[in-house]
């Protein structure tokens, strides 16, 4: 009786989770297909390799910024008029690109996108925060990162449903947007969290964690890259529209694939030597796709898996050791502060890559992460035994998402650690 009793509670608190998760679906979806295709459109277009990566460095930079002033205004107008409003924006900016088909048009309303996705997600994550209850906050992370990682996979396959010079693919990218916020605001849930604005002092996060800042920050570098040109890379070495979306899903699917071994992984031994391995296997597999843009799709779609499955969850490896590092009393700042550094260097990423694509070609994006990768691993190895890799209070291994959706496995696990510390 207790068991169906408790089984019956975990449903209750779940259930009202679905309308939420569907939101952040529609949205990721969207989200997803915008960034492939408008990388595709801008190389049909013929953009330049610096115009394209300055595209998507100012998505980026929106969406950062977005995460350092926003949550004032979430707390100020509410969390559904924020996710309607910013959900209209986010709408005619869509469309806006078909009617201003110019890298000079496409590169503020990009900065526009990237902040008003900041504004979607971060009311969407501090509501789905208030369901984050003690018995189900293991099942909500599970559920999100396979939400999340799997929209964005399901997003690149809408590629091939229309031409990128058509229209057709803006109006989808449109009606998904507008289709997030029926969920959100129709369905029934719980009230929202309050949005914490805890101080950020990146000296002291430094200080008490330079591997997790560091890693953070070049993680963001690497990852960026790919995040931003990636498309651009497929297209350029002569893959099709099949081919490019087929190779964007490969690299989500691989890290679908990893994130939860490296997590458990990490739990066992020293969270440093994960970072370090899974830094050097990326890079591996990073010269590995350079290298591969003349060989069959088969080999190039699984060189792109291991580099996204080792690369893109160190962002998530460097939040565990932060939580090692640092007292539960700090830990949302340094959360926050964490993630600025790596929409940083994210935002950065494409720039960098960008100039290593025009310098090398097209393997120069991965040869470029390459070595970033390879920096991060020797700084781990240098930085010695983690020294909290076994304790018990380490918190439970968080999914890792892509930088738009990191914030909420970074909100959940943090506050588990505090919870654990306060009993």
């Amino acid at each position: 009786m207790d068991t169906m009793r408790s089984a019956g509670k975990r449903g209750l608190v779940l259930a009202p989770v679905a309308a939420l998760l569907l939101s952040v679906a529609a949205l990721l979806l969207g989200n997803g297909l915008l960034g492939t295709l408008l990388i595709v459109r801008a190389g049909q277009e013929g953009f330049s390799t610096g115009a394209i990566s300055a595209l998507m460095s100012f998505y980026f930079a929106g969406f950062t910024i977005g995460t350092l002033v926003l949550p004032r205004i979430i707390v100020s107008v509410g969390h559904v008029r924020t996710f309607a409003g910013f959900a209209a924006i986010a709408s005619m900016t869509a469309l806006l690109h078909v009617a201003l088909v110019e890298p000079i048009a496409w590169m503020p309303l990009r900065l526009i996108t990237g902040f008003a996705y900041a504004g979607m997600i971060l009311a969407t994550e501090s509501w789905l925060n208030a369901h984050a209850v003690q018995s189900t906050r293991g099942q909500l992370l599970s559920i999100f990162g396979v939400v999340s990682m799997g929209s964005w996979a399901i997003g690149q396959a809408l590629l091939n449903i229309a031409p990128p010079a058509d229209v057709t693919l803006f109006l989808i990218v449109s009606l998904l947007i507008s289709a997030a916020v029926v969920p959100i605001t129709l369905l029934p849930s719980h009230p929202p969290a309050q949005v914490e604005q805890e101080r950020v002092v990146f000296r002291d996060l430094v200080l008490a964690s330079p591997l997790a800042a560091a890693g953070a920050f070049l993680a963001g570098l690497a990852i960026g890259g790919f995040w931003g040109l990636g498309p651009n890379f497929a297209q350029r070495i002569g893959l099709d529209v099949g081919g490019i979306s087929a190779f964007m899903a490969a690299v989500l699917g691989g890290t679908l694939a990893l994130q939860w071994p490296l997590g458990w992984l990490s739990d066992r031994v020293s969270r440093n030597h994960v970072i370090a391995g899974a830094a050097l296997a990326s890079a591996a597999a990073a010269i590995g796709v350079a290298l591969a843009v003349e060989s069959p799709l088969p080999l190039l779609l699984a060189a792109g898996a291991l580099f996204g499955g080792f690369g893109i969850p160190i962002y998530s490896l460097c939040l565990a050791v932060a939580n090692d590092d640092l007292p539960a009393g700090r830990l949302l700042g340094t959360a926050r502060g964490l993630l600025l550094l790596n929409g940083i260097g994210t935002a950065a990423g494409p720039f960098i890559g960008g100039s290593a694509m025009a310098i090398v070609g097209p393997g120069g994006l991965f040869l470029y992460a390459a070595a970033v990768l390879t920096l991060l691993a020797v700084l781990a190895i240098a930085r010695g035994q983690s020294r909290s890799a076994n304790q018990d209070k380490a918190a439970p291994r968080s999914p890792s998402t892509p930088m738009i959706t990191g914030s909420l496995d970074t909100m959940i696990c943090m506050e588990k650690r505090a919870q654990v510390v306060r009993d």
